[in-house]
């Protein structure tokens, strides 16, 4: 310490320890070799002092105050070491305070009063735990010179929409690729598939671009390709200079993640940004014709709340990219356009909310043709301006559709999500009110009006016969799973199905809670894969019929079991086995009462111990209470015929949507059935499990297909294919 004695004053004041440092017009001086902790949150106080660290300077979480009259020649941080403090306020009277070394603040930077001179020693830390932020800066405050942004990104491959919240940048390639230095945690690769020398770019082994800018006049995202000379941030004038990207982080510079090869871990990595500071309003001018969008980045290194920006002309509704969705991230849409108060979210389990991070990007859409901005304010709370005619708020009813990846250990994963609300204000057919679906990298799922593909769609009160039409987008070959989650849509009278347009089945809606269905995309099949698979059917309770999804018979011992499946069971009182030896003159062979009598698919079986030596027919009968009667498929299981040996279509021509299959004597084990047409397309397809001697199983097509001649390929095991024709009539 030079000049005068230090004077420490310790005192517990509401549990926390303060300790205050004031050394007037003189330096708090850290020598090598020293170090100067502080524990628990106190309070440093440099009145008209400076800081000069060539120690160790650890103020735990506290705050360092720099308050009183002096300029910056006195009030400054300097010295050979990084000087880390926790939260740094400025409290200057006048003049202002200098950083002159290296110094980090992790969590608040805060002014209060009086001007910060950043001399590019400043920098944001962001980390695993926390980013920090500045806080509202009142207009008598400046924070001058360039300070260095940092961005936390943790290890996943994954698109994100990023800005560096700055002004006067440095280049992209001084930023985020870290000079093109490779130092673990820090920096990314930003990839061409043929980069040129001094275009600063990396070196890609495909022919993607892996950072892109925005195109307002194309409304398309266009592909960065030189780094070395474009400027993080565009502009300089210090108001909504930051530019957004839309950009793929692999994780930091190593070379072995180039081309995303699974076996190589990714590692976290920061991405620095270097620049001044954006302080006061900050007016972005967005598209000025209806519906189109504007890509806009956080012009501020701290959270902002979009319930609190100014819009002109601008829809209340942004989107955002969030990477933990699917294999590299999806879109996420946030509305409140009707102004409710409330944002809702197009896929619900997404972690984000009404707050955009420092860092983050967003797209935003206009309202009408015309003038439009948004504007963001240190305190972005007010909403004046917003020209949005508003709905009134009232209660209303939402289904949302969540779609999964259904992994092999029957464990999903979240891929994306839409929503239908229905609201006596809403109007029908595609309108501002609807927020449009942007598409995926990967798999996504939307709502139709029309032809257009929305996440969120909003509509009138529900009528009977009202249909939703699903969109499935980029599905490939496997396993998924549809969640409907239902919210204040019990209506007395009303029900519902998911009906899948592939397979021919309607599952009930639980309207009170959530429904899942799981469903597969078959290698080939295009049917399987239709963006059209699935649909809503809203219909009045009741009017559902029972629905039989499998009848099956095979031969077991010296019997033939008949096993049903149902959904829709509804008020059913029993089901009975019918039996026939000709197919066309049926006894009633067994009586089962139904147990299930709800919504949830039932599982039945019977065991004919008397059959017929020859051909056995089999169809189920279902009795409502009210009497009403429906039947099944008909199925056939021969017996007795030692030399039958072969797989055999019945009746053939086939009429109706019903195609039965029968078993003789084949080895036991699943069998894929492919139905082709003339053309060579595959237009249905099945899997069937052969366990017994004799097996019988009617196949529900998902419609009825033209007339003509088919081909149904038959592939069982040890790779065994059979062919057959079947005429459709």
């Amino acid at each position: 310490m030079k000049g005068r004695t230090l004077k420490t004053f310790i005192y517990l004041q509401s549990f926390i320890l303060l300790l205050a440092v004031h050394v007037s017009g003189q330096v708090f001086y850290m020598t090598p070799g020293g170090h100067f902790v502080i524990n628990g949150s106190p309070s440093f106080v440099a009145n008209s002092a400076s800081i000069k660290n060539n120690g160790t300077f650890t103020p735990s979480n506290g705050t360092v105050y720099f308050t009183g009259y002096s300029d910056t020649t006195i009030s400054n941080v300097t010295g050979d070491s990084v000087t880390q403090i926790t939260n740094l306020t400025i409290n200057k009277s006048a003049n202002g305070v200098a950083t002159k070394s290296p110094v980090w603040v992790t969590n608040v930077l805060k002014m209060t009063k009086g001007n910060l001179y950043a001399d590019s020693a400043l920098t944001l830390i962001s980390s695993a735990s926390n980013t920090a932020r500045v806080a509202p800066v009142p207009s008598s405050c400046s924070i001058n010179g360039k300070a260095i942004v940092q961005r936390y990104i943790p290890a996943r491959r994954a698109w994100r929409l990023l800005t560096a919240p700055v002004t006067n940048s440095n280049s992209i390639y001084n930023s985020w690729q870290n000079g093109g230095v490779y130092t673990v945690g820090k920096g990314t690769l930003i990839t061409d598939p043929n980069p040129k020398a001094g275009d600063g770019m990396d070196a890609g082994i495909n022919a993607n671009y892996s950072m892109k800018s925005f195109n307002p006049a194309t409304q398309g995202l266009v592909s960065v390709t030189n780094t070395m000379n474009a400027k993080i941030s565009q502009g300089n004038s210090g108001s909504a200079d930051n530019t957004a990207y839309y950009i793929f982080v692999r994780g930091d510079r190593d070379p072995a993640t180039v081309g995303n090869p699974s076996y190589v871990p990714v590692n976290s990595t920061t991405l620095s940004s270097s620049g001044v500071l954006q302080t006061g309003d900050q007016v972005f001018t967005a598209a000025s014709v209806a519906g189109r969008y504007t890509l806009i980045g956080n012009p501020y290194a701290s959270p902002i709340d979009f319930n609190y920006v100014t819009l002109n002309n601008v829809i209340k509704r942004f989107y955002v990219w969030d990477p933990t969705l699917n294999q590299v991230g999806g879109y996420v849409v946030m509305d409140d356009a009707i102004n409710s108060g409330i944002f809702i979210k197009s896929v619900s389990a997404s972690a984000q909310t009404s707050e955009i991070q420092s860092g983050q990007a967003f797209f935003v859409q206009t309202l009408a043709t015309g003038a439009a901005t948004l504007t963001v304010s240190e305190s972005s709370k007010s909403t004046t301006n917003n020209n949005l005619v508003f709905r009134p708020a009232s209660i209303t009813e939402q289904l949302t559709a969540n779609l999964y990846l259904l992994n092999a250990d029957s464990s999903t994963s979240l891929i994306d999500g839409a929503i239908a609300q229905f609201n006596s204000s809403f109007n029908a057919g595609y309108d501002w009110q609807d927020a449009v679906k942007l598409g995926n990298v990967n798999e996504g799922i939307g709502m139709l009006a029309g032809t257009t593909n929305l996440s969120i769609d909003r509509r009138p009160l529900i009528a009977t016969n009202d249909t939703l039409y699903l969109k499935l987008t980029t599905t490939t070959a496997r396993d998924y799973q549809i969640e409907l989650v239902a919210d204040n849509m019990q209506q007395a009278g009303l029900s519902g199905v998911l009906v899948d347009n592939y397979l021919g089945t309607s599952t009930p809606l639980n309207l009170y809670d959530a429904t899942t269905v799981n469903f597969s995309v078959i290698s080939g099949v295009a049917a399987s894969s239709a963006t059209n698979r699935f649909m809503i059917v809203f219909n009045s309770a009741g009017l559902l019929p029972v629905t039989f999804t499998t009848v099956e018979a095979y031969q077991k011992s010296t019997g033939i079991a008949v096993d049903w499946k149902v959904e829709n069971e509804l008020n059913i009182v029993q089901y009975e086995v019918e039996k026939s030896a000709d197919g066309k003159n049926f006894t009633q062979s067994n009586i089962t009462i139904a147990t299930g009598n709800n919504n949830s698919s039932v599982d039945y079986n019977w065991i004919d111990t008397k059959p017929f030596s020859g051909d056995n027919y089999y169809r189920i009968k279902s009795i409502e209470r009210s009497g009403a009667v429906k039947y099944s498929q008909v199925v056939r299981v021969v017996t007795g015929k030692e030399n039958s040996n072969d797989i055999s279509v019945y009746p053939n021509p086939v009429t109706g949507n019903v195609m039965n299959v029968q078993f003789d004597n084949q080895p036991l084990g699943e069998y894929m059935l492919h139905l082709i047409n003339t053309g060579g397309q595959t237009v249905y397809a099945s899997e069937i499990s052969v366990n017994s001697n004799n097996t019988a199983q009617a196949l529900t097509l998902q419609s009825k297909f033209p007339k003509g001649t088919y081909e149904l390929k038959i592939n069982g095991p040890a790779n065994k294919e059979t062919v057959q024709k079947i005429i459709i009539q």
